[in-house]
């Protein structure tokens, strides 16, 4: 019983780090904002795809690695945030409608490479994933089970995040468009992206 009250614990707290803004929702958001949710859930698939495999990895102990060469976590950290940094300058310099030209020109292959590229180079997935899963892993419990568990939790979550995101992006767009400002959520989208690269790297 204490096992499983240690499983439904899990669910409020990975949501809470999930849905707090960070790479992969500030990418679910701009593609829908600029492509809307259907194509967006390419994107989505390929972000969970990423994160599933990280949560694999973690709860098998690989990220032990991680922690034993804390360079290579960093690098982690410096590409997602370089990237995500790019993708704001390039938002803010070539204005909503250029990016959204960009990503409308992406195929379905490409929608979900962009995603799983993204959710393996973010820096706040291996971090938490490497420091939050162990600790609720129980040793009477089967670990394949558990690792099924708790991988189709985080997808789950994750997953509903995303689309939450996307569509906040969606609606957002819609609005700001009949209103005639639909480049102001393009430079909104691109500060966040740029506040939050900024902070991974300095903070």
């Amino acid at each position: 019983m204490a096992e499983w009250t240690l499983l439904l614990m899990f669910i409020p707290t990975f949501f809470l780090i999930s849905v707090s803004p960070g790479l992969c929702m500030m990418l679910a958001m701009s593609f829908g904002a600029s492509l809307g949710i259907r194509r967006t859930l390419w994107v989505i698939g390929g972000e969970l795809a990423g994160v599933a495999l990280i949560a694999i990895t973690a709860l098998l102990g690989y990220t032990r690695i991680l922690s034993e060469q804390p360079l290579l976590l960093q690098g982690f950290k410096y590409v997602g945030a370089i990237y995500l940094l790019w993708m704001g300058i390039a938002s803010w310099r070539g204005g909503h409608g250029q990016m959204s030209a960009q990503q409308a020109d992406l195929k379905r292959g490409e929608l979900m490479l962009r995603g799983f590229t993204v959710a393996i180079s973010n820096p706040k997935s291996w971090l938490f994933m490497m420091t939050l899963l162990p600790p609720f892993l129980s040793p009477s419990m089967s670990v394949s089970l558990q690792i099924v568990l708790f991988v189709a939790l985080i997808t789950v979550i994750e997953c509903v995040n995303l689309l939450l995101y996307a569509y906040g992006g969606q609606r957002a767009n819609r609005m700001l468009q009949e209103r005639g400002s639909g480049g102001l959520l393009g430079r909104l989208s691109a500060v966040m992206m740029v506040g939050i690269a900024l902070f991974w790297l300095f903070g």
